[in-house]
C-alpha cells in the first residue's frame, strides 16, 4: 500500500507542545535538506512501486528516506539510527515530524 500523507493532528493534544521547527536551530546542517528536498516528488516516485492491495500500509516516504540518509551519513546500524532519532529533534524534523516523538517511528 502507498504511504499516507501526513496525518492530521489533534489540536487539543498539541496545545502544550512546541513545534520542532520552533525549537531547533534553523541553521543546523540537517535543516537545509529538510527544507529543500522535494518530498512530495519523492513520495510520488516511490509511491509508483507500491501495490495498493498487497501488504500492510507503508511508512511515509520522507521518514524512510531521512532514516536511510542518517544511517549512511553517520555509519549507523538500523537500531542505532532509531535510537539516535528518538533522542535528536533535528533528525525528527528532517523526517517530517511536527512534534517531538518519544517512541521509535518504525520497528527496528
Amino acid at each position: 500500500m502507498r504511504p499516507k500523507r501526513s496525518a492530521q493532528h489533534n489540536r487539543q493534544e498539541d496545545l502544550f507542545q512546541s513545534e520542532l521547527s520552533q525549537v531547533i536551530d534553523p541553521r543546523h546542517p540537517l535543516m537545509k535538506p529538510a527544507g529543500t528536498v522535494g518530498w512530495d516528488r519523492l513520495a510520488d516516485l516511490f509511491g509508483a512501486i507500491y501495490s495498493p492491495d498487497q501488504g500492510r500500509p507503508a511508512i511515509s516516504t520522507r521518514l524512510m528516506v531521512s532514516l536511510h540518509y542518517l544511517t549512511y551519513m553517520h555509519n549507523l546500524s538500523d537500531e542505532n539510527v532509531l535510537q539516535g532519532w528518538v533522542e535528536n529533534p533535528c533528525w525528527q524534523c528532517m523526517g517530517g515530524m511536527k512534534f517531538f516523538q518519544y517512541r521509535f517511528p518504525i520497528d527496528p
